[in-house]
C-alpha cells in the first residue's frame, strides 16, 4: 500500500507534468489570441468569441457529468482490478454523450442562420456557427479520452493532449486565417481540424497503453449505468451552474452591449484564466487521488494535503495578481495592442477573482473526489444565480465592469459555502492566518507601488 510520502511524490510529479504542459498550452493559447487580435478587427474578434461562448454554453449537454464520473470511478475500478468495468464505463459514456451531442449540434446547425441575424446581428456568424456546431459534436470523443487518461492518472497523456490540441489549433489558424485569409470561418475550421486529429491519436494511444482493458469486451449493465449516473447527475446539475458562471457573462454582454464590448472582455478574461490554469494543474492530479485516498480511508493525510495545496496556491498566484492589479494597461498593450486598453479595470477586478478562485476550486475538487457532488451542486447553483442576476442588473448599466463585479461576488459566495461544507465533512481547519499574511503582504506591496 502506498505511503504518504509516495502519494506526495506522485502528486508533485503529476502536478509538475501537468503544470509544464498546461502552462505551455496557455502560452500557445495566448499566441493564438494575440494573432487573432492582430489579424481580425475588434468586431470580428468579438463575434468569434461570442459564437464560441454560445456553442460552449451547450457543452454540458454533451458531458452530462459523466466525464467526472469516469475520473471518479476509474481509480476505484483499478484498485479492484475490474478492467471490464473500466472498458464498459468508457464505452457507455462515449456513446451516450455522442447521442446528446449530435442532437444539440444538429439544432445549432439548423438554426444557424436565424441565430446569426437575431442574436449576433451579423450574417458573418452563419459559417463559423455551423462549423463550431460540428466541432462541438467531435469534442465528445476528445473530452472522454482525456477524462479516461485523467482517471488512469496518466498525467503526461492527459496534459499532452491539451498541449498538442491547442498547438494544432494555432498552426491551423495561422494557415487558414493568416495565409488563406478565411477570417473567423477559418478560426472555427482550425478548431475542428485540430480536434479530429487529436481524437485519432488519443484513441490509438489509449488502446496501446492499456491493452489489458482494450482486450476486454464491454458489457454495460444496469448497475454500472446507475452507479455512473448517481455520481454524474449532481455534477451535471452543478455543471449547469458552472456553464452559467462561465459563459453568461459573454452572452449577456453580446445581448446588451455589443460585439466590441465582448472583444474587450475576451481580452481581459483569458489573462486571468491563465492563473486559474496554475491552480488547475494541482486539482487535475489531486481529484482522482482524493477518490483513492477516501476509498482507503486516509482522511488525515487528505486533510493535510488540502491545507498544503490551499497555502501553496496562494503563494503561486499572488505575484501574478500583483502585476494584474498594478499594471493592467501595460499587460493589455503588450498582449493585444492599444485597441484593448479599455479592459484595464475589468482585468484588475478579475485579478481579485483569481485570489478567491484558487482555494475555492481546490475545495470543490476535494468535495467531488470524496463522492459528494451534490454539495458542489448546491454551491454552484447559488453562485450561478448570483452571477446571472448580477449580470442582468449590472451589465446594461455598467457593461463589462459590471460583469466582472458579478463574477467576483459569485466566487466569494462559493468560497464561503464550500469552506463551510468541507469543514463539516473533513473537519478541515483552514490555514486562515498564513493566507491573511500572504494577502496582507501583497497589499503592502501594492501600496508601495502606487505611493
Amino acid at each position: 500500500m502506498p505511503s504518504s510520502k509516495e502519494y506526495a511524490k506522485r502528486l508533485a510529479k503529476g502536478s509538475a507534468v501537468v503544470f509544464v504542459a498546461l502552462v505551455i498550452s496557455g502560452l500557445v493559447g495566448f499566441l493564438l489570441r494575440m494573432f487573432l487580435t492582430r489579424t481580425l478587427s475588434v468586431e470580428e474578434y468579438g463575434l468569434f468569441y461570442a459564437i464560441f461562448a454560445l456553442v460552449s454554453f451547450f457543452a454540458l449537454f454533451r458531458d452530462l457529468g459523466l466525464n467526472s464520473a469516469l475520473v471518479k470511478y476509474i481509480p476505484e475500478f483499478q484498485v479492484r482490478r475490474d478492467f471490464k468495468a473500466i472498458k464498459s464505463s468508457i464505452t457507455f459514456v462515449m456513446l451516450f454523450q455522442a447521442v446528446f451531442a449530435f442532437l444539440v449540434a444538429a439544432i445549432l446547425f439548423a438554426f444557424s442562420g436565424r441565430l446569426a441575424l437575431v442574436f449576433f446581428r451579423s450574417e458573418a456568424a452563419v459559417l463559423p456557427l455551423q462549423i463550431l456546431s460540428v466541432w462541438s459534436f467531435t469534442m465528445v470523443f476528445y473530452s472522454v479520452i482525456r477524462s479516461a487518461f485523467q482517471g488512469f492518472q496518466n498525467m503526461p497523456a492527459f496534459a499532452g493532449m491539451e498541449f498538442s490540441w491547442i498547438t494544432l489549433v494555432f498552426i491551423s489558424a495561422v494557415l487558414f486565417v493568416g495565409v488563406l485569409g478565411q477570417g473567423i470561418g477559418g478560426v472555427a475550421f482550425a478548431y475542428l481540424v485540430a480536434t479530429l486529429v487529436m481524437i485519432v491519436f488519443g484513441l490509438t494511444h489509449l488502446g496501446r497503453r492499456y491493452t489489458q482493458i482494450s482486450k476486454k469486451r464491454a458489457s454495460v449493465t444496469k448497475s454500472l449505468v446507475k452507479k455512473l449516473f448517481v455520481f454524474a447527475l449532481p455534477v451535471f446539475i452543478g455543471g449547469l451552474g458552472g456553464i452559467i458562471l462561465g459563459y453568461t457573462d459573454t452572452l449577456m454582454i453580446t445581448a446588451f452591449r455589443g460585439l466590441t464590448q465582448v472583444a474587450l472582455y475576451q481580452a481581459a478574461q483569458p489573462i486571468t484564466n491563465m492563473l486559474w490554469t496554475l491552480v488547475g494543474t494541482l486539482t487535475t492530479v489531486f481529484f482522482p487521488m482524493v477518490s483513492e485516498l477516501w476509498a482507503k480511508q486516509k482522511q488525515k493525510f487528505l486533510n493535510s494535503a488540502l491545507q498544503f495545496l490551499i497555502k501553496f496556491s496562494f503563494i503561486l498566484i499572488i505575484p501574478a495578481v500583483h502585476l494584474l492589479v498594478a499594471f493592467p494597461e501595460i499587460i493589455l498593450r503588450l498582449l493585444f495592442g492599444d485597441s484593448y486598453l479599455a479592459a484595464a479595470t475589468v482585468l484588475q477586478i478579475l485579478g481579485g477573482v483569481t485570489l478567491l478562485y484558487a482555494p475555492f476550486t481546490i475545495m470543490t475538487c476535494a468535495i467531488g473526489g470524496i463522492g459528494a457532488p451534490l454539495i458542489n451542486t448546491k454551491v454552484v447553483v447559488v453562485m450561478a444565480c448570483l452571477n446571472f442576476f448580477g449580470n442582468l442588473l449590472l451589465i446594461p448599466s455598467y457593461g463589462i465592469e459590471g460583469a466582472a463585479v458579478a463574477t467576483f461576488c459569485a466566487t466569494l459566495a462559493g468560497l464561503v459555502l464550500s469552506s463551510y461544507y468541507l469543514r463539516k465533512i473533513l473537519k478541515l481547519n483552514l490555514p486562515i492566518l498564513p493566507l491573511f499574511k500572504t494577502v496582507a503582504g501583497g497589499m503592502l506591496t501594492l501600496i508601495f507601488i502606487f505611493v
